[in-house]
């Protein structure tokens, strides 16, 4: 080989990598190799395929060869007789045909070649680092031969050229990838959202509209939570799946993270075809999931902001689609609303809540009431239920649960509870008699490091025996993949704390939670009650946790008992504790010491109330 052909084939490399740390596309780049090497080699015709991970071919460059031969080997399996290039990627080596007219290399693809005028072919594999074969590199000849040695040096430095531009084109494939895409669903993600949306607002016909949709899972956190994060995950796929299914050439769907998608849909008709939209989407969601021969539902709901074309940026559209879907979330999930200007007016009020919840403890704005709890059986006063209350300067009354969820999203639950449980062992030490009291614990307090010494510690400064304090848990908290939670449950139980799981039946798994912890009493849930003598369903339930409950060897509590239909009836299906407004409001601290002096058996037989 001349001095003069090496230093064209290091200037064939030089122009070769230029290119691609100029960002040039693979294909440019695969066709400058081939024009050059042609220049290179006089007569010869180059070729480049790609192999894609499945063994198929797809034609890359080709500047010299007919359209159509190139068209006919798209999507050709690789194999151990697939012609020149497709027996070279199945070998993972050079293959030389001398003669396409009588190889059997090329039996099956002669008729493809002969009439083109092409005799000989010799290709190459192309590897890239990890060994894996990318592509092949081939040259055609119109007469039968051979390539001569400074073709062979040439198709070197092309493979060795063409592995590298691959490799690059794949690398900025995976990054273009991880940047703009969700790794798990496969849907674009926030970036890409944002990008998209902002592009298809700058372009809408003037007389369209636009609308963007939130999309939040319902119970997701439950089916996560119970089933572990892998079904999760399997959930979450097909919920993309079924996404994408219907939103199928109307509209652009993304994730935006968790459980959270949106959709962004230009309409004519923008609010009906939205809403239509956003009906198609509950309903295909609410469909069971198959998750590893498990079936698992949940719901959607959706918040939508509309607008006409040019009437507002994409922030304020998404500021709207977040506060319908909040909206929609409080409604009870599984529907869909539009933005409307009073849920501005409602999403200022909770901001402003936020930041006066921040000072309500210090200011002393929090108090506890506490409401008697009886035994259906004799009328005997035996615990109360400390309740949090919230009394705003200006707002008033502000119920539990519109401050309790903003308290655990600002993580400022654990203080708020651990007041109440000082308070509360306080006031029982104050008390005659030594019944029980009931305090709630947050799902956050139980992730709390050292939560278990700051109950001790509230029992032995008040002087409280273990026995007579319950802490009511919800479900959330049993379910939670969490072993401080775990922990500190057994630990309190083995004090000889109660646990009592509130609200029973409204989650996502109570059999199993009853099975795992140790629960002492089941409470049921107001909801349950309040349908007593309306509702033959929840008839049914409540039967048939009490008979659970008998047979676990469990207390069960009813809540809400407002009449003596629903007292007579608790009774005699044989629930042992309950409270409601019959019994008693809910009591100051002083209230329930006059209570347990006055009294130690609460009359049943007609409604009593005390007010605080």
């Amino acid at each position: 080989m001349t001095v003069l052909s090496t230093e064209l084939l290091q200037r064939l490399q030089n122009e070769i990598l230029e290119a691609i740390a100029r960002g040039a596309t693979l294909k440019t780049v695969a066709d400058l190799v081939c024009i050059r090497a042609e220049s290179f080699a006089p007569g010869v015709l180059c070729s480049i395929l790609t192999v894609d991970d499945k063994g198929f071919v797809h034609p890359l460059a080709g500047p010299s060869l007919p359209q159509k031969y190139s068209a006919a080997l798209e999507g050709i399996p690789i194999g151990p007789s697939v012609g020149s290039c497709g027996t070279a990627a199945w070998r993972g080596e050079p293959v030389e045909v001398s003669d396409i007219a009588t190889d059997p290399l090329w039996a099956d693809f002669k008729a493809l070649a002969l009439p083109l005028g092409l005799r000989a072919c010799w290709s190459s594999p192309i590897k890239v680092r990890d060994g894996r074969v990318a592509g092949t590199f081939a040259f055609y000849y119109r007469e039968k031969r051979r390539p001569a040695e400074l073709e062979r040096r040439i198709v070197e430095k092309c493979v060795h050229v063409c592995a590298i531009a691959i490799e690059h084109d794949e690398a900025r494939s995976r990054i273009h990838q991880l940047a703009y895409y969700d790794t798990l669903t496969g849907l674009p993600n926030r970036t890409q959202f944002q990008d998209r949306a902002a592009g298809i607002l700058a372009n809408m016909a003037r007389e369209s509209t636009v609308s963007i949709l939130y999309i939040d899972l319902d119970d997701f956190k439950s089916a996560n939570d119970t089933l572990g994060h892998r079904a999760g995950d399997l959930l979450l796929e097909g919920v993309a799946q079924r996404l994408s299914a219907c939103t199928a050439g109307v509209a652009f769907v993304a994730r935006l993270g968790g459980d959270e998608f949106a959709i962004v849909q230009v309409a004519a008709n923008g609010r009906n075809e939205a809403s239509a939209l956003a009906e198609r989407v509950i309903a295909t969601i609410s469909e069971p999931f198959e998750l590893d021969e498990q079936k698992v539902v949940v719901g959607a709901s959706i918040g939508i902001g509309y607008a006409q074309a040019g009437e507002l940026d994409l922030a304020e559209l998404s500021r709207r689609a977040d506060m319908a879907v909040y909206a929609a979330k409080n409604d009870g999930g599984g529907t869909h609303r539009f933005f409307a200007e009073e849920m501005d007016v409602a999403m200022q009020l909770r901001r402003k809540l936020k930041q006066d919840l921040r000072s309500a403890l210090a200011a002393g704005e929090f108090s506890l009431a506490y409401q008697p709890i009886v035994a259906l059986e004799t009328g005997q006063l035996i615990a109360v239920e400390a309740l949090l209350r919230w009394q705003h300067p200006l707002r008033g009354t502000v119920p539990p649960s519109d401050f309790i969820p903003i308290a655990e999203e600002m993580g400022v639950i654990g203080m708020l509870g651990d007041w109440a449980l000082k308070e509360a062992c306080a006031a029982a030490a104050d008390w005659p008699r030594d019944i029980r009291i009931a305090v709630n614990l947050s799902p956050l307090q139980l992730q709390q490091p050292g939560l278990v010494l700051d109950i001790v510690g509230a029992l032995n400064r008040h002087g409280i025996a273990p026995a007579r304090l319950e802490l009511e848990i919800t479900e959330s908290a049993l379910l939670a993949e969490n072993v401080a939670t775990r922990t500190a449950l057994r630990e309190l139980h083995a004090l000889g704390i109660a646990l009592s799981l509130d609200d029973f039946g409204t989650g996502y798994s109570s059999l199993r939670s009853l099975r795992a912890f140790p629960v002492d009493k089941i409470k049921i849930d107001q909801s349950f009650v309040r349908d007593i003598g309306r509702n033959a369903d929840s008839a049914a339930i409540i039967r048939a946790v009490i008979g659970l409950a008998h047979d676990l060897g469990l207390r069960t509590a009813a809540e809400g008992i407002e009449t003596e239909g629903h007292l007579q009836w608790l009774a005699l299906q044989g629930c042992t504790e309950g409270q409601g407004n019959y019994i008693s409001e809910p009591l100051s601290r002083d209230g329930v010491r006059a209570m347990l002096e006055a009294m130690d058996v609460v009359p049943l037989a007609a409604p009593r109330t005390r007010s605080i």
